[in-house]
């Protein structure tokens, strides 16, 4: 399992890679474009098409490696084991609400059907898609952290020489 998981972690980052070199291209295309009196108007629209799946895609890397900004000025002075209660809570509840962005995400997706980009032509239900997609890829994040939290609360017992953070 883990190297489905380490195989996926470093797809991601590798799309997400180049969509951000495509988007800087892009933007280069359409600043060149335009200081030339030859605006090219199918480089924004993909581009932003290109940013949504981004922003989505880089949410879950962020989300999975932890990465994502927390307040821990309370938390932090709290026992390990309500740290990570409090984790596995915060978890739940992200799932929860990743849940219903999976199911009004594919609504919004099927509702944007027939609705396309002006210039590229592709439909824009495409571009919606990365919401309920990438909130797959996060609800399964969110499991695995659940799984985590609940087998340290039941089961690990913390040694003096092991790294904490990685246990919550």
């Amino acid at each position: 399992m883990k190297k489905i998981t380490s195989f996926f972690s470093k797809a991601e980052e590798y799309l997400c890679a180049a969509i951000l070199c495509v988007i800087v291209a892009l933007s280069f295309i359409t600043a060149v474009g335009r200081c030339i009196n030859h605006p090219i108007s199918w480089t924004i629209e993909l581009s932003q098409f290109l940013l949504a799946w981004l922003a989505f895609i880089g949410g879950d890397m962020a989300f999975r490696s932890d990465k994502i900004m927390g307040v821990d000025i309370i938390t932090r002075k709290f026992p390990e084991k309500v740290r990570a209660a409090i984790k596995l809570v915060m978890n739940i509840l992200i799932l929860i609400t990743l849940i219903l962005f999976i199911k009004y995400g594919y609504s919004l997706c099927m509702s944007n059907i027939k609705r396309s980009y002006q210039t590229v032509g592709i439909s824009y239900s495409y571009a919606t898609a990365s919401l309920p997609v990438a909130s797959i890829f996060m609800s399964i994040t969110a499991l695995t952290n659940i799984v985590n939290s609940f087998r340290f609360l039941s089961f690990k017992k913390v040694s003096v020489g092991e790294k904490k953070e990685e246990l919550i």
